[in-house]
Order: structure tokens, then sequence, then C-alpha cells
């Protein structure tokens, strides 16, 4: 059969409409099943990463500690407190200043991979040593080598946006500089 204006007509019933239906209901409903099995999985990773972190502060005052000053992590000095077990490095705390800001960083850490950093900038609202005019915090999630969250403020980063990945190269860099630093001797 031939419609005259749009070609071929081809006749539907409704029992293939209703199947096709029921199909994208069903595809629906998988992929809601998944993507919040995926997100229960991410919420377990971090439940767990806290729990990490919890305990390594809990232990820090049994840890070896080496502190050091270094001038050229930014224009105003820094002062990193390393925190060690036998089993290797935990933490690393990082007192950072510069003209305009001063930073506290935590970086912690299981198997010498970072599992977790939180930053804290305290932006000085005319210049060094003024009130504090804007806090900015950023918290990074790790598990199994890979970023699993960025939380910058009380927002959540997208992964693949230019700020997630920023937070994460400026915090991961900061993380592998420090580590550097470290004389295991």
């Amino acid at each position: 059969m031939q419609n005259r204006r749009t070609g071929p007509v081809y006749n539907v019933g409704v029992w293939e409409f209703e199947n096709m239906t029921g199909r994208l209901s069903l595809l629906g409903i998988v992929l809601i099943f998944v993507v919040g099995s995926v997100n229960a999985q991410v919420e377990n990773e971090i439940a767990a990463i806290r729990a990490d972190v919890n305990l390594i502060n809990k232990n820090a005052p049994k840890y070896d500690k080496k502190t050091k000053t270094f001038d050229d992590l930014s224009l105003e000095g820094s002062e990193v407190t390393y925190f060690i077990s036998g089993r290797g490095l935990k933490k690393i705390v990082a007192k950072i200043y510069g003209e305009s800001y001063r930073s506290t960083v935590e970086l912690f850490y299981s198997g010498e991979e970072l599992i977790f950093a939180f930053q804290r900038i305290e932006r000085y609202s005319m210049g060094i040593g003024t009130e504090v005019g804007r806090v900015e915090e950023t918290r990074l999630y790790r598990s199994g080598g890979k970023t699993i969250r960025i939380l910058s403020g009380k927002g959540r980063l997208k992964p693949g946006d230019i700020k997630f990945t920023e937070a994460e190269y400026q915090l991961y860099e900061l993380s592998d500089d420090l580590k550097g630093r470290l004389d295991r001797g």
C-alpha cells in the first residue's frame, strides 16, 4: 500500500506497539537499576574511605612524624608534616602560605596510594595578614587508582567537567610533589 504524500504505509498492529512500549519500559527500569547500583557502589566506596581516614586520624599520635619547611612550595613558605607507620606513608598535612591566601591540605594514603584529600583555602580580602574574605573547601575521594568524587564547597563536581579535571590535577600533583619531598632515610 502506498500513501501518495509520504510513501509506503505500514500497518503496525496494537500488539506490536504494546510490545515495543513494554520493551522500552523494561529497558528504562533496567537502566534505573544499573545507575542506582553504580551509585550505591560509589557510596559504599566513600563510606570505606571515610572509615580509613577516621582510623588514620585516630592512630596519628602513634605514627612517626617528620615536619619540614619548604620555601619553594609557595611565595610565603610552607610547613609540611608527614605521618608514617611501619607500613608506609599514611598522611600529609601541609600548611601553605601565599600573598593572598593561606591553605591547609590534608592528604590520606592507603598502601602509598592517595585515597582522600581535603583542602581549605582562606583567601585574604586585601592581601597578606588581612581578614579572610572567602573560604574554599575541596574534598577528593579516590578508589582503585581513580577519582570517584570531588566536592567543592557544597556542590559536587561532575566527572568530565573542566573544574573536576582541574581540582583532580591540582590535588594529585600536590600529593605527588609532597610525597617526592619526603626523605625516607
